[in-house]
């Protein structure tokens, strides 16, 4: 299956500035200090918007400004717990009035080190990049939160994952994510009655990438992500706890078959509404 084609090394004459919306979601605010620390680094120009889930704790705008980040600011605080899927499509809706060409997702506990929109085709709905994964060492994390290229890639403490193919750390057409957001909005109980049948949570990020996809792919029979091999992210896998909102983080056996049939069912929930959407056109 084709899913990206390869850009090589940009010239400069082919950067170009583009109004690019960085979307953040948080539940425990204090890992904010991981991911803003990263953001207030980065020289070109974003808007951000951050998605506090958690109705105990109230993120300011005072909070974001003393954490480093001085750019343009836009902040949810949720009454309360959505889940992360909504709190995505929030930020997704909140997005549209600042009418950007790009939109794109970071964890609050990582770290998202570089901006760099080539100018691509209008075809390209997604560009792939790399990533770096921090795992067992928290000295590796502190560094990093100092200095954003502070890492040396050894294949067990830190790796390499070249591409980092998926919905967080790729920057995706705006108008993309605003269509697709639509529809998601009328398969919220579809994708939840799903979920409830899981023993483990469920992997929004993964559904959310092939949602993207199918739905680019749908608006346009020539769309396709493009790749760029530089790295742009940095994943902290180093405090990972077993359960997340009170389930099992990943299933506890036969991991890759139970997503790959919860991923099957999202997918086909996708389809099935496009197609029934165009039938009604037809």
């Amino acid at each position: 299956m084709q899913f990206y084609k390869l850009l090589f090394k940009m010239k400069p004459m082919m950067r170009k500035k583009n109004n690019l919306v960085i979307g953040l979601t948080t539940f425990n605010t204090e890992m904010l200090k991981i991911s803003i620390s990263a953001l207030s680094k980065i020289r070109e120009k974003f808007i951000l918007i951050i998605h506090n889930d958690n109705p105990m704790t109230v993120v300011e705008k005072r909070l974001i400004r003393k954490l480093g980040y001085c750019g343009d600011l836009h902040i949810i605080n949720s009454n309360e717990t959505n889940g992360e899927l909504i709190a995505k499509i929030n930020i997704i809706e909140a997005a549209k009035k600042f009418n950007p060409e790009w939109l794109m997702f970071c964890n609050d506990d990582d770290l998202l080190i570089e901006l760099e929109i080539p100018n691509v085709s209008k075809n390209n709905f997604a560009i792939i990049q790399n990533a770096v994964v921090l795992r067992h060492r928290i000295s590796n994390l502190l560094r990093v939160m100092d200095c954003t290229t502070d890492f040396d890639i050894d294949g067990e403490d830190i790796e390499l994952l070249r591409p980092n193919r998926g919905f967080i750390g790729t920057p995706i057409r705006a108008n993309v994510l605003f269509g697709l957001g639509k529809i998601l909005t009328g398969m919220i109980e579809d994708i939840k009655n799903l979920n409830e049948k899981l023993d483990f949570y469920p992997p929004i990020n993964t559904m959310l990438w092939n949602f993207v996809n199918i739905y680019a792919r749908h608006i346009n029979s020539e769309a396709a992500p493009i790749y760029m091999d530089k790295i742009n992210y940095i994943k902290n896998d180093i405090d990972t706890s077993r359960i997340k909102y009170g389930v099992l983080r990943r299933p506890a056996r036969n991991v890759e078959e139970q997503y790959q049939r919860i991923l099957s069912k999202y997918n086909s929930l996708l389809q099935n509404l496009l197609a029934a959407n165009a039938a009604l056109r037809g």
